[in-house]
């Protein structure tokens, strides 16, 4: 099995300009428990005042490979 490295991204719109700001972990479980604990919620919030509804936050899986579980092997 493969896991790839995941990222907590916050998305917005500045003056025209696509702004993507980005915060990695290791796992997608990882990164939902930061959002479960609203870790992010202050800077969303801080953004959302600024710049209005043109924001959104998630979890992203990225194609970089964080580790490989192998499957222990059986006795015989």
């Amino acid at each position: 099995m493969i896991e790839y490295f995941t990222a907590l991204v916050i998305a917005y719109t500045l003056h025209g300009h696509d702004i993507e700001t980005a915060v990695w972990f290791e796992s997608e479980k990882h990164c939902s428990r930061a959002m479960e604990n609203r870790s992010a919620d202050f800077m969303y919030d801080y953004l959302f005042d600024l710049y209005g509804n043109d924001i959104s936050m998630g979890c992203y899986t990225t194609d970089k490979v964080s580790k490989l579980v192998r499957p222990r092997v059986r006795p015989n």
